[in-house]
């Protein structure tokens, strides 16, 4: 293992923290479905003018940049005539950051701003499409696996799409 200098260390301690709390703020919205305590967690991210998205928009869009940047690298490598097979591929994205951005609770809050024109507003001001968070979404879809059994595998993938629809 190579060392780390002291702000390698620190960089990357705060990509391990903000890892961790995309995945507890995905968990949360993942444990509450529906009913006032979702409508109250909902509530807290779009007040203030919704700066709590703005903020997991810009932490969406970095993760973004570098899963693209790693695909990119990916089909150089191909270019190249290296052989990568797309598991392995699918692992390198992952270690990018994709888990992270799939993980991202930002395209539900998408569903929670009232109109479409907000929508559109948080995605142009982020520099993203709708396709963009489309391919994102539909990438995990196709990648879910069934470790909890089929029925937990297709409400995963059902779940999924309803985000995917809200995208088209």
């Amino acid at each position: 293992m190579i060392p780390l200098s002291k702000k390698n260390k620190k960089k990357r301690y705060k990509e391990e923290l903000e890892e961790r709390l995309i995945s507890l703020i995905a968990s949360l919205f993942g444990g509450i479905l529906r009913g006032s305590r979702r409508e109250r967690l909902l509530s807290k991210y779009v007040e203030n003018e919704c700066e709590k998205i703005d903020r997991l928009m810009e932490l969406y869009v970095r993760y973004s940049d570098r899963v693209k940047a790693e695909t990119e690298r990916l089909n150089q490598l191909e270019l190249d005539d290296l052989e990568i097979d797309e598991e392995e591929k699918y692992n390198r994205k992952l270690d990018s950051g994709l888990y992270t951005l799939q993980a991202s609770p930002s395209p539900p809050f998408f569903l929670a701003l009232p109109n479409e024109s907000k929508n559109r507003a948080v995605l142009k001001q982020h520099k993203l499409t709708k396709k963009d968070v489309k391919d994102i979404l539909q990438e995990y879809h196709d990648n879910i696996g069934d470790l909890d059994g089929p029925e937990e595998k297709e409400r995963a993938q059902s779940k999924i799409l309803k985000f995917i629809s809200a995208f088209t």
